[in-house]
C-alpha cells in the first residue's frame, strides 16, 4: 500500500509490503521509489514513524539509486544499431514501428519492433517483455532437458526482473529465473537451471548439495564465476 509521511516539511512517500517477518527492511529503487518491508503485526503508525526517522537517510538512497540507473543506461545505449546481448553474442538492436511489440533475432540483429521507437523508456520496456518471453521459452527447454536427468520436477515457474539473484526456489517447489539470464551464454543458463533444480533435493547450499549440481554440470564453477564477474554486462 502507499503511504506518505512528512519529514521536516517534505513530503515523503513510500510502498508499504507488509508479510510474515520479524525485522523491517528499507529499499530505496530507482523506478519504484522507496519500499518498506515490515511485520504484519506492526502498526502502522510505527513504521511510519520509523520512515521519518529515515527520512533524510531514504532521500539520499534513492538519489544514489537513480544516479546508478542512469550511469547504467549511458553505459547500455538502446538506440538503433545499440550491441545486444543474446545468449552470451552481440547483436545489433534494430527498431521498428508497429502497432504489437514484438521482438527476433535474424542475421546477428534483434529487431524488435513496438509503437514508440524513439522513446527510450519504451525501448527498454519493451526489451524487457520480449527478451523475458523468450527467456521463458528457453528456460522450459533447458527444464525439459534437465528434469529427467535430476528425477524432480518444479511446480510454478516464473520470470522475474531479480536484482541480486539469477533464480530461485521456494519450499514449495516453485522457481523463479531472472530474465537477464537470455543475455547470458547458454552455459551460464544451464547452470541456474540445473542449480534451482538441485534445490528440490537440497534446500541449502551443503556439499551434497553442489555434489548434485556438479553431476550434473562437472564445469558449474566456472559458469557460476562467469554470472558473477559479468553481471553488469547483462543489463541495458
Amino acid at each position: 500500500m502507499k503511504r506518505v509521511v512528512i519529514a521536516d516539511g517534505l513530503r515523503l512517500e513510500y510502498t508499504l509490503i507488509q508479510a510474515q517477518r520479524r525485522d523491517v527492511l528499507f529499499q530505496a529503487l530507482p523506478e519504484a521509489g522507496i519500499r518498506v518491508y515490515a511485520p504484519k503485526y506492526l502498526p502502522l503508525r510505527e513504521v511510519d514513524a520509523l520512515v521519518r526517522e529515515r527520512a533524510a537517510e531514504l532521500t539520499r538512497m534513492r538519489r544514489e539509486a537513480e544516479a546508478g540507473l542512469e550511469k547504467r543506461r549511458q553505459a547500455h545505449p538502446v538506440t538503433d544499431g545499440s550491441p545486444i546481448l543474446i545468449e552470451g553474442r552481440r547483436h545489433a538492436l534494430r527498431l521498428v514501428r508497429g502497432q504489437r511489440r514484438t521482438g527476433r533475432v535474424s542475421d546477428g540483429t534483434y529487431i524488435l519492433t513496438l509503437p514508440d521507437p524513439d522513446s527510450d523508456a519504451a525501448v527498454r520496456a519493451a526489451l524487457r517483455s520480449t527478451l523475458s518471453a523468450m527467456a521463458l521459452q528457453r528456460i522450459r527447454q533447458r527444464l525439459e532437458h534437465y528434469i529427467p536427468r535430476i528425477g524432480r520436477a518444479p511446480g510454478r515457474i516464473a520470470i522475474r526482473d531479480q536484482k541480486s539473484r539469477w533464480g530461485s526456489c521456494s519450499q514449495k517447489g516453485n522457481v523463479n529465473f531472472n530474465w537477464k539470464l537470455i543475455m547470458a551464454p547458454p552455459e551460464a543458463l544451464d547452470y541456474v537451471v540445473v542449480h534451482e533444480l538441485c534445490h528440490l533435493y537440497e534446500f541449502n547450499h551443503s556439499p551434497r548439495f553442489w555434489a548434485l549440481v556438479s553431476e550434473q554440470m562437472p564445469d558449474y564453477a566456472v559458469w557460476k564465476k562467469w554470472l558473477k564477474q559479468h553481471a553488469e554486462d547483462l543489463n541495458f
